[in-house]
């Protein structure tokens, strides 16, 4: 009896979830397979053990399914399938009908053209992303100042008079409602932020550091530039800096603004009190006006934040102007603990599919495993010892090491690309 399509990260999933405890209906159910189809690779892998799971050489017979039909029409059928994958059968036989070049020829029925295809499987479905295991962050809520901030990009805005497009990164503390800070960052257009780079948003914080001090975390949501990719696949430079300085990164769910609340309800007052119906010159007098407006809203103007009770923000929470932890910039290299970075790190497991030249890709980078293992999953971990990350086949028998310099203290802290 066949058995439905199945990858080797589907087959792991399978075995690795049964070991763990649950049974093969609840797996099949969750997984969208038929039952007989789980239980098929569970005795496989109790008979042969891992090898047993791993992929045989693709491509349909040459006799069999369509093999009395047209070269000409499997190889159409095939190709409008690639170009089109959200068609289904009946729209692929009809486009076939429509065909000059196969006009003539005998057409597959449904069933017939249905079994040809699902025989390339992945080939001709998106495939799923391989899960990658991260640390979970606490929901922290802050209830002191400088406990918690939060920093997000407010959308480009462009400037009358001078008509730049400006990106300002804006921080607000969570607890007291106060801004922090905006730095003003020009862009060529809207959408595009090249030049806002990480080292920019190092910059940035660091000013705000060294005014107010280090906090204990900092909410951010998922832009790539802020976490490193956005679906949270591999840790940015910028989170990386964090955790070394020993400050938890809080990333927001998934479009929800609404975790963000408070740097998002600055966004849209900053552009009542700064831009709207104001002409600037150059980008330092928009730099200005942020500067002073955000310092008269602390100190001077009555907040409608909750804890605030229409006080000023610095009046309702005295302790805004104390430092929970001091900075400065000579000094960031001594506060600065790689050794926090290794055990964010060693939290991490990521699952890679090897390529046809048996390579995976980890940090924007390829880097060889061997094509022996060609379209098998591999695992990759941490070593805090040898500071190397860890190729394991799934059966746990190491692989390969590598040495990644982006998780180096130079390149984490922009001291390499200072001497580039």
């Amino acid at each position: 009896m066949g058995h439905p399509e199945t990858s080797h990260a589907d087959r792991v999933a399978i075995i690795e979830r049964h070991v763990a405890g649950e049974g093969l209906r609840e797996i099949a159910n969750s997984m969208r397979f038929n039952y007989y189809t789980i239980r098929h690779w569970w005795r496989n892998y109790q008979e042969k053990g891992w090898s047993s799971l791993e992929p045989r050489r693709k491509g349909p017979p040459q006799m069999g399914l369509l093999g009395q039909f047209s070269p000409l029409t499997k190889y159409v059928l095939l190709r409008l399938k690639r170009q089109h994958p959200g068609w289904g059968v009946d729209k692929l036989l009809l486009e076939l009908k429509r065909r000059p070049s196969l006009k003539g020829q005998r057409l597959p029925k449904r069933s017939a053209a249905a079994s040809y295809l699902a025989q390339f499987g992945s080939r001709l479905n998106r495939p799923r992303r391989l899960p990658t295991k991260r640390p979970q962050g606490m929901p922290l809520r802050a209830s002191e100042p400088h406990q918690c901030w939060q920093i997000d990009f407010k959308g480009e805005e462009t400037v009358a008079g001078c008509q730049l497009i400006v990106a300002p990164l804006m921080v607000c503390d969570e607890a007291s409602g106060a801004p922090l800070g905006g730095f003003m960052h020009t862009v060529r257009a809207k959408g595009r932020r090249t030049g806002l780079t990480v080292p920019v948003v190092q910059q940035d914080l660091r000013q705000a550091f060294a005014q107010w001090g280090l906090p204990d975390a900092i909410r951010l949501d998922r832009d790539p530039l802020l976490v490193g990719s956005t679906r949270l696949q591999w840790p940015g430079t910028l989170l990386l800096w964090l955790i070394g300085l020993g400050i938890t990164p809080i990333i927001n769910r998934a479009y929800r603004p609404t975790d963000n609340a408070i740097v998002e309800r600055n966004h849209w007052t900053w552009e009542l009190h700064v831009l709207l119906e104001q002409v600037y010159q150059n980008q330092t007098e928009i730099q200005q006006a942020t500067d002073q407006d955000f310092a008269d809203r602390r100190n001077e103007l009555p907040s409608l934040h909750p804890g605030c009770q229409k006080r000023p923000p610095i009046v309702a929470y005295p302790t805004l102007k104390e430092k929970r932890r001091p900075y400065t910039l000579a000094q960031e290299t001594t506060y600065f603990d790689l050794k926090r970075v290794d055990h964010y790190l060693s939290q991490w497991e990521w699952q890679r599919t090897v390529d046809s030249t048996g390579k995976i890709s980890l940090a924007d980078r390829n880097y060889p495993v061997g094509r022996s293992f060609r379209r098998q999953i591999v695992k990759i971990h941490f070593d805090m010892e040898t500071r190397q990350f860890v190729c394991h086949h799934v059966a746990g028998h190491e692989l390969t090491r590598w040495t990644i310099h982006e998780v180096s203290q130079d390149y984490i802290l922009g001291i390499e690309q200072t001497r580039l």
